[in-house]
């Protein structure tokens, strides 16, 4: 990865590992989470440490 990406609600990422779009939507600075929703309505829950290790890249 080229640098860390930071999460912003409403924006759509691809990420590798998964082969899969998703929007963020909601990005919880307390609880330290990035929720998503994947294309398709697939929701999940990201800690930001492991967002950090993820391979994303934006998307439309």
């Amino acid at each position: 990865m080229a640098g860390r990406m930071e999460p912003e609600k409403g924006k759509w990422y691809y990420r590798f590992d998964k082969g899969r779009n998703f929007t963020v939507v909601e990005v919880d600075e307390v609880s330290c989470a990035v929720k998503v929703q994947y294309l398709g309505g697939d929701t999940d829950e990201i800690s930001l440490a492991e967002w950090d290790t993820l391979e994303l890249q934006k998307s439309e």
